[in-house]
């Protein structure tokens, strides 16, 4: 028994109101990089479905950059480390870690020979550092800012220059090498966000809150104009900067929801992209990348803009999940749904077209669970709200109603039409066709529920440490009996496809499985996380089941023989939270990275 990883669905970059992110590029055209929790991620730019991550940071990752060669990534995070590792080969080996200072690392630089970065952020001691990569000796002091340096750039080409851009409102310019401070710039009056140098290394702009666009000659450090000055300048913040691949262009994305194209030599927009006919919050721009033939904005809302430069439009948007995956349903078409920590729903039909986020009023508060029934998705939140989604329509939609659960909805499972949510406040709630059918007040809290094939028999785990089973008819549920195997809170539920099993999984790291016919424990062997299993899911067969758990960690089970098993070890950076076989060999995982991982499966 064994697994490959056939495909992944990357987390969408980490944003932060009022911040930029500086998204990194391939010296050799074919991918960019970010960050999402400890993660970078590498995406393929045609392609950017074709995704990996690197998983070896031990604190939230901030900032990644390719060296100008191409061989090597340096990578920083929360704390001040910067880790600086191989590009070739999938082993990702680790050249240099160090640790700069003690905070958060915003931006890195590399020199034009591949040798030496300076990393800049906010430092308890000092908030930039120049050093050499492969001995992380000094190689200068940046010094002269009295607050947070969002963004450093170092002039490619000899003679070195390096500028920085401050929360203090200054760029400072330095010559190196070793990096001394030579001058502060003062044209800005909010927070410089980003500074860059062009390729050629003849000129840099500077960008801020303010608004400005200033560029400045790339030796001296002499200003030459004021950009923002034009006619349809940027009418908010401007968060990042990017230069064409000739120098002759600069890309620009802001605070007032627009991403724009100047010209350099005439100091004028040429084109201006908007992103929605209702501009929100979500689409404040916040980073950009210019990189061969692409160019790429980033939305708040983790969205990646694909620009079409000749038509002024979009050429294509990538959607998926910023936050980590809390609930993962699957349905007949093989239409992944998967919800987050933040209410997003995303709809994934295809891993090459990425993901559909779902039209009308959705989730406010994080998606608990998810179930499917035909062409409906049901959903609850912890906006204490039961919703559904019709997966058939074009484009797939939330439907308008929505059943208010009165408390935290655990969990939610549906067949035949019928949705029933349990809740923290010991309720059991029964709807049919977006109504309220039922209400049953239970002694104990209820957390999981899973409908039965038939329609009829009904499973809810208990914080009581038991399976309470009822009988659903006329919208009305009747308890039956109650199975007391499990040695914890049951926290996920799942009949077989079959009828003839009931999987239930607890905060023991146990799944216990139930035969129907008899509600005699018929399975005990199913024990081999370490920590509480979240979620679990069967084969189309019947004959495999999967869990996930705390413990990062896949397990995928055999029912003829109980004690072989597939351990998919560190399947997801946090705790997975979501299992669904697309079919008898293919599994898909959802973890708190943010991650939908597909898996192919082989039982011989």
């Amino acid at each position: 028994m064994s697994f490959t990883r056939k495909a992944t669905f990357a987390a969408q970059p980490t944003t932060e109101r009022g911040r930029p992110v500086h998204l990194g590029g391939d010296p050799k055209g074919k991918n960019f990089l970010y960050t999402n929790g400890r993660a970078v991620v590498i995406r393929n730019l045609a392609n950017p479905e074709i995704a990996t991550e690197y998983t070896q940071h031990t604190s939230q990752a901030t900032v990644a950059r390719y060296s100008p060669s191409g061989f090597y990534i340096a990578s920083a995070d929360v704390q001040g480390n910067i880790r600086i590792w191989d590009t070739v080969g999938t082993e990702n080996i680790i050249k240099t870690e160090t640790k700069v200072f003690s905070g958060k690392v915003n931006d890195l630089a590399w020199d034009f020979e591949s040798k030496r970065i300076i990393a800049v952020g906010e430092g308890k001691d000092r908030f930039g550092h120049a050093f050499l990569f492969d001995t992380a000796s000094s190689v200068g002091e940046i010094g002269g800012h009295s607050k947070v340096i969002n963004s450093v750039d170092i002039r490619p080409g000899r003679p070195l220059r390096a500028i920085t851009g401050s929360d203090d409102m200054t760029v400072n310019f330095y010559h190196g090498v070793p990096f001394k401070f030579n001058k502060s710039i003062n044209d800005h009056s909010r927070f410089v966000q980003c500074v860059r140098y062009s390729p050629s290394g003849d000129h840099f702009v500077s960008a801020g809150s303010d608004g400005k666009l200033f560029l400045y000659d790339g030796k001296e450090g002499t200003k030459i104009a004021e950009l923002s000055a034009a006619e349809d300048s940027h009418k908010g913040g401007i968060y990042s900067v990017s230069w064409s691949p000739d120098g002759k262009n600069l890309l620009s994305a802001s605070a007032d929801m627009t991403t724009k194209l100047w010209d350099v030599a005439s100091q004028k927009v040429v084109s201006t992209w908007s992103f929605s006919n209702n501009p929100s919050l979500e689409d404040q721009q916040v980073g950009s990348l210019w990189q061969g033939d692409y160019l790429i904005s980033l939305s708040l809302s983790g969205d990646i803009n694909y620009l079409n430069k000749s038509s002024g439009g979009l050429a294509r948007v990538v959607k998926g999940h910023q936050r980590g995956i809390t609930a993962l349903a699957v349905d007949s078409n093989k239409t992944l749904f998967s919800g987050s920590y933040d209410g997003r729903v995303c709809a994934w039909s295809d891993g090459s077209s990425g993901a559909t986020i779902p039209t009308g009023t959705g989730h406010s508060n994080q998606v608990s669970n998810l179930a499917v029934d035909g062409d409906k998705v049901y959903s609850v939140a912890m906006d204490d709200t039961l919703r559904s989604i019709s997966a058939s329509a074009n484009p797939v939609a939330f439907d308008s109603t929505a059943i208010a659960t009165g408390a935290l909805p655990k969990g939610v499972g549906a067949k035949n039409g019928t949705a029933i949510a349990v809740t923290v406040n010991n309720d059991v709630i029964v709807s049919k066709n977006g109504s309220k059918v039922s209400e049953l007040k239970v002694s104990w809290v209820p957390s999981s529920v899973a409908i039965a094939p038939n329609g009829s028999d009904v499973a809810i785990g208990g914080e009581d440490h038991k399976v309470h089973l009822y009988t659903l008819a006329d919208g009305q549920l009747k308890e039956k009996t109650v199975l007391e195997s499990n040695r914890g809170p049951v926290t996920a539920l799942a009949y077989s496809p079959n009828g003839a099993l009931l999987a239930a999984a607890d905060t023991q790291r146990n799944v216990f499985v139930y035969d129907t016919a008899t509600n005699q424990l018929k399975i005990h062997q199913w024990v081999f996380h370490t920590a509480r299993v979240n979620c679990v899911a069967w084969a189309p067969d019947s004959l495999h089941a999967a869990s996930g758990s705390l413990d990062t960690n896949v397990e995928v089970w055999s029912v003829e023989k109980p004690m072989k098993h597939i351990t998919i070890r560190g399947a997801h950076l946090e705790s997975v939270n979501g299992v669904a076989f697309l079919d008898n060999n293919t599994l898909a995982s959802a973890g708190g990275d943010a991650t939908i991982k597909i898996w192919t499966l082989t039982y011989a």
